[in-house]
């Protein structure tokens, strides 16, 4: 009995042990319970005390360099400017530092020096840093470099300061310049043209291996895109320029490891493609096409600028020449030539007119001197019968308007042929040898007028009241009926 009773109280004792044990989890889930919430706040707390020290200690790291020495900062940005890309650069003002969008100092009215002239005034610099060590100055790299509002005044010489950016060591850094022009001078700092700098972007393309420039500039009124790739190892640089306002596309490879340069260029006008090849000396540059039906060849001096080329065509349309749509009105409105320094001598000759039967043997001579368009002494036959020689002919550009302004003589060489291809009656065939006119022909509007004709050097007063009746039409343009029906009334009022 005694040892059942012992028993009933261990057994008792330990459901007592087990019960306590059994309240004292619940007693403590329910104190987590309630006090879950004040756990929760304080975690958060504590995750946002510490990111806001790191935020802290991050913007202190970076705002660091305000406290530097700044004249011991621009005397680094100018060491190192010049060590990297071989500019010599003078700030001028105090730097002051930004953060956003990275790292930078900004400073106003810096100079660029070549030979102790100034050749550019920047009004705004921006030299972007590296983030790797602000806890030492000596420690400071100048990365990236931003020109904007920048005055380039270079001569020929002084062009070598973009030659040596694009052979400049690699690196993953760039140089931009936006929003700037380049003043190009001659020798006696006359001014010769303005180039407008939209942006230049100087960098090295690491996957191919080369220094490269991406550019967008304006000269003459004309907006034009150029890129330059520097292939240092095989000596090359491929080139590429394209505007659309003149669509005109060039582009060239050239090898330099010779003192004469040897090179290729592919030229789309329009939609037709113009190859030759070409060697560069100091001055000069001479060129040639290898096609032989329709060839070139010429060369352009560059101290002082002169253009002399001959162009040998089989046949063309004169679509491509003188419709107002083609590429020389396209310069002619773009104002390319307006330039007093362009001095150009071009010969046009070709044997057949394509889609004009009467014509041939064009030889078409075309001078730009101090803004002139002169065509002058050039010819045309209408078949074998007469020839056109337009002795004094002056290219125009106003208020939208292309103009001709010349003397024509007509050299009579067959004419009986000539009276009849236009059917003149036989009672109207005088004989003359010469005939002599001043014309003014609008190329936008297609419309000729003409003045002062003589025959024989002789004015007639039947034929000059013909003329003048013709000038106040207002439709006096030509197609082949109304040209030939000219010519008829021409020589009835002439023989009346």
């Amino acid at each position: 009995m005694p040892k059942q009773n012992l028993f009933t109280k261990k057994l008792k004792k330990q459901f007592l042990s087990i019960n306590d044990s059994i309240e004292s989890y619940f007693n403590k889930i329910r104190y987590l319970k309630s006090n879950y919430k004040k756990f929760e706040l304080i975690k958060n707390y504590k995750a946002f005390l510490i990111i806001g020290i790191i935020f802290i200690l991050i913007i202190s790291y970076f705002l660091l360099p305000i406290f530097y020495n700044k004249n011991l900062i621009k005397a680094q940005i100018e060491n190192q400017i010049s060590k990297k890309y071989n500019i010599d650069i003078k700030i001028n003002n105090k730097l002051s530092y930004g953060l956003f969008p990275k790292p930078h100092f900004i400073t106003n009215n810096s100079t660029i020096f070549r030979k102790n002239n100034d050749i550019a005034q920047i009004k705004k610099f921006k030299i972007f840093i590296s983030i790797n060590n602000f806890f030492k100055i000596n420690n400071l790299e100048v990365k990236d470099l931003l020109l904007k509002k920048t005055e380039f005044s270079i001569n020929k010489d002084d062009l070598i300061f973009f030659v040596n950016l694009l052979n400049t060591e690699p690196n993953e850094n760039k140089i931009v310049i936006k929003d700037s022009r380049l003043f190009f001078k001659g020798n006696n700092q006359e001014l010769l043209f303005i180039n407008k700098i939209k942006k230049h972007q100087f960098y090295y393309n690491s996957k191919n291996l080369f220094n490269g420039l991406l550019s967008y500039n304006e000269i003459f009124n004309t907006p034009f895109k150029l890129v330059i790739e520097n292939d240092k190892f095989n000596k090359k640089i491929y080139s590429k320029f394209r505007s659309k306002k003149i669509r005109l596309s060039i582009e060239n490879i050239i090898k330099y490891d010779d003192k004469i340069k040897d090179g290729s260029i592919n030229i789309t006008l329009i939609n037709k493609v113009i190859s030759f090849d070409y060697q560069i000396s100091n001055n000069s540059l001479i060129f040639k096409s290898d096609d032989i039906k329709n060839n070139f060849q010429g060369q352009m001096d560059f101290k002082p600028f002169y253009l002399y080329a001959n162009f040998n065509y089989d046949g063309l349309s004169p679509k491509k020449v003188f419709s107002y749509d083609s590429i020389i009105f396209d310069l002619i409105k773009s104002e390319i030539f307006s330039n007093s320094n362009l001095n150009i001598n071009l010969n046009l000759n070709v044997k057949d007119i394509v889609n004009i039967d009467e014509l041939k043997n064009l030889k078409l001579k075309i001078a730009i001197e101090e803004g002139n368009i002169d065509l002058s002494d050039s010819s045309i036959n209408w078949k074998n019968d007469l020839k056109i020689y337009l002795k004094d002919g002056l290219i125009s550009y106003n208020n939208e308007s292309i103009n001709l302004v010349g003397k024509v003589n007509l050299q009579i060489k067959d004419l009986d042929n000539f009276y009849r291809s236009f059917q003149i009656k036989k009672d109207l065939r005088k004989k003359i040898t010469e005939i002599q006119f001043d014309i003014n022909y609008n190329f936008t509007s297609k419309d000729v007028s003409f003045y002062n004709v003589r025959i024989d050097n002789k004015l007639d007063t039947n034929l000059e009241n013909f003329i003048n009746k013709f000038n106040s039409q207002k439709d006096r343009g030509f197609n082949k009926i109304t040209f030939k029906n000219f010519i008829r009334k021409f020589f009835k009022a002439y023989s009346g």
